[in-house]
């Protein structure tokens, strides 16, 4: 994924601020709780502001603690440049969801930053807080910038989070250490500290602290229905919308083991002595002492480390229990949700499958023992060959509805347990890439459509893809408006229901659909089913 050309944009913004125009009194300079910054104004009216530290940076012994509250600077912060991401293994060359990082990386990343067309302070216009994606793993905010989507009236907010083994590590010495004896899901602590600075301060740049939609792809996309489970992040947003993820697969425990899984504390000790090394010191007084860039070394030496299916787990006070019963039972934020995935979204991922699961046949076996031993003798039947050109393709389905399309209905049936409505979408259209035959409407494709931004990996857009990426952002912003997606390019849109099972195809052609998937879906439901009855 390539990324939009900050660096560029913001010195030409810099050269331009003296352009603005007179009834523009939101300047570039603003004051927040922890002081005054001073960010860019570009010819046009957008004023962005980066690098804004929400919480103190952790460092030392407040690595792996919950975020603490940012200290005040003096003097006016420079706000104008991007700064680092969070610690992460960087991308290697030549991956297609591989993307180098804007200004490097450092363990001192808990920063957000903000583009707002705000004439005034006053405006209140709606906020979206977007939480980005990368397996949890990898990513940072500042490569998602709103130069397009502040075109549709709302201010524009991305934060950067703790990733890997810097943001969800149980260990039982960090749960001893914590009043409420739990550790794990920081990264999770750190977007909801995010919330709580975006609720205190937007109003300065123009934002409306009451009206806050939260929205994430993938790994972003877990971390909203995260957000929107967790009793800690109720009342600091307003709407969620989420793009292929959802948590709704049986999770992994702090304290207990399962059959499928070890508890999250075990296989933080087992980190921890990775770590270490050979009889080094695997105590977290002595990790909290190394250098942030030899847990990166470990990670690197055994990716297996990362292993982003261990990170988000049920705690006991982020995440209280499973989201399946949090949602289940109506206890999730009451809120509209906006939810839906790819038509064709594992077919990026088949390059890495192979060297995971092994190859051909016997590698897709491999990985339905993995992925779906619970049902692995009914899956010809849902998967016949004949419905498929090659293995890969069949795969693919498989993956994708075990990972997106299955969370994504389940998140909407939930939302029949509260008031708030949820709207289910299907994403079609295949981005003009050069592998465009073969991935068609592939995992991330929708994101080049809501920013506005039709040149991710190297696509070349043609006139259809400008406007349907205008209808995209029309309804997310709508969305984020009213918390209804409904515009006029579109059919009508009902609100999903268990009766209706409506959904909305957003594609070449704009249509309703219901009952999506549903002989799939069910055959992964009855696996989670299995699992869980088996505890």
């Amino acid at each position: 994924m390539h990324r939009f050309m900050l660096g560029i944009l913001v010195s030409f913004g810099s050269l331009v601020a003296a352009c603005s125009h007179e009834t523009d009194s939101l300047g570039v300079q603003v004051t927040v709780s922890a002081g005054q910054l001073s960010g860019v104004r570009l010819a046009d009216g957008l004023k962005q502001y980066f690098h804004i530290p929400y919480a103190k940076a952790p460092l030392g012994e407040l690595r792996w603690r919950p975020p603490q509250p940012v200290e005040p600077w003096a003097g006016v912060r420079d706000a104008s440049k991007a700064g680092p991401a969070c610690m992460q293994v960087p991308a290697q060359e030549g991956e297609f969801f591989g993307e180098p990082l804007n200004q490097g990386m450092d363990e001192d990343c808990l920063h957000l930053n903000i583009w707002s067309r705000a004439k005034s302070a006053d405006d209140k216009l709606p906020v979206m807080v977007w939480i980005h994606g990368g397996a949890l793993i990898t990513g940072e905010g500042a490569a998602y910038p709103g130069f397009e989507l502040t075109k549709k009236g709302i201010v524009l907010v991305t934060i950067n989070y703790r990733l890997g083994l810097f943001g969800y590590l149980a260990h039982e010495e960090l749960s001893a250490e914590h009043p409420r004896g739990v550790s794990g899901n920081q990264g999770v602590r750190d977007q909801i500290q995010a919330l709580a600075w975006v609720r205190d301060n937007i109003s300065a740049f123009g934002g409306d602290p009451n009206n806050v939609t939260i929205f994430g792809e993938s790994a972003g996309s877990w971390s909203v229905s995260l957000l929107q489970a967790s009793p800690m992040a109720k009342g600091l947003f307003h709407k969620a919308i989420g793009q292929s993820g959802g948590l709704f697969r049986p999770l992994w425990r702090r304290d207990k083991a399962q059959t499928f899984a070890p508890a999250a504390e075990t296989v933080g000790a087992q980190v921890a002595v990775s770590i270490a090394g050979n009889n080094g010191d695997a105590s977290i007084a002595a990790l909290r002492k190394i250098p942030a860039e030899r847990i990166i070394a470990a990670v690197q030496a055994d990716p297996s480390l990362n292993n982003f299916e261990a990170m988000p787990i049920v705690d006991g006070e982020v995440i209280p229990r499973e989201l399946e019963q949090i949602f289940a039972s109506g206890e999730q934020a009451d809120v509209p949700v906006l939810v839906g995935s790819n038509a064709d979204e594992s077919t990026a991922f088949m390059p890495y499958f192979e060297p995971m699961y092994g190859e051909a046949e016997q590698g897709f076996e491999n990985y339905l023992a993995v992925q779906l031993p619970e049902v692995k003798d009914q899956v010809a039947t849902t998967y016949p060959i004949a419905a498929y050109g090659d293995l890969n393709e069949r795969w693919a389905a498989v993956d994708t509805d075990v990972n997106f399309t299955y969370p994504m209905r389940v998140w909407a049936r939930h939302m029949q347990n509260v008031q708030s409505p949820a709207y289910l979408y299907f994403f079609t259209w295949h981005p003009p890439i050069a592998q465009r035959a073969s991935y068609k409407a592939f995992h991330a494709a929708e994101i080049g459509y809501v920013f506005g931004d039709l040149t991710l990996w190297d696509a070349e857009p043609v006139a259809a893809d400008v406007s349907f990426s205008d209808v995209m952002m029309n309804i997310w912003t709508t969305f984020a408006k009213t918390g209804n997606p409904n515009i006029a390019d579109l059919p009508p849109w009902p609100a999903f229901t268990a009766e209706n099972e409506q959904y909305m195809e957003l594609g070449p052609v704009l249509r309703n659909g219901s009952k999506l998937r549903m002989a799939q879906i069910q055959l992964v439901e009855q696996a989670w089913a299995a699992r869980r009855s088996a505890q």
